[in-house]
């Protein structure tokens, strides 16, 4: 009888530990798989957008991932596949990303006429941006602002072919924000 006891014990407590572990695991693969795909996001923005955008904030916790998962939403905008309405749900999900001064400076309504006249310009000249390297960040003397580079591989041939620009991070109650870009002169991307 105790041995059939200390085995429905151990039984019980494989089982809650499979139950804690499985669904740490899941989270932590939703948070990466917003990372990984710029069809999933968007999938994941139209099925649950205040979830996702929870997500998201997890995400802001790094200025790399601020800057990923920027460049997954600038992929799906210029993909020469995205209707008008997904145009709005990504927006909206990328002004997550930026920092209040940013998002006075660019309501809304402006930004995504701009936007839109940009993904038409891209879709016009058949250009997409096909990958992406985001610098490695290695500042440690300033905790709040941060910044880092990235190149942006596009489907155009010769100088065209790549976009270099700089981005500045700031950090604002513990989450990452984008506080502005600008093009910057080529650089190489080093490694980890």
């Amino acid at each position: 009888m105790r041995k059939f006891i200390a085995i429905l014990i151990l039984v019980s407590l494989g089982i809650m530990l499979f139950v804690i572990f499985s669904n740490k695991t899941s989270k932590d693969r939703f948070d990466k798989s917003l990372l990984s795909n710029s069809d999933r996001i968007l999938e994941y923005l139209k099925e649950d957008y205040e979830g996702t955008i929870n997500k998201i904030h997890d995400l802001q916790k790094i200025p790399e991932q601020v800057l990923e998962l920027n460049n997954i939403i600038m992929q799906k905008l210029y993909s020469h596949e995205i209707t008008d309405e997904e145009i709005k749900v990504l927006l909206k999900a990328q002004r997550e990303l930026y920092d209040d001064e940013l998002l006075e400076k660019n309501p809304i309504d402006v930004h995504l006429k701009k936007a839109k006249e940009e993904i038409n310009k891209f879709k016009e000249n058949n250009t997409k941006i096909i990958g992406y390297d985001i610098q490695k960040n290695n500042d440690v003397n300033n905790n709040n602002i941060t910044f880092i580079k990235v190149v942006y591989y596009l489907n155009n041939v010769g100088p065209e072919g790549e976009t270099f620009e700089e981005y500045v991070l700031v950090k604002v109650n513990e989450l990452w924000k984008i506080k502005g870009w600008q093009k910057t002169e080529e650089f190489i991307v080093v490694g980890d």
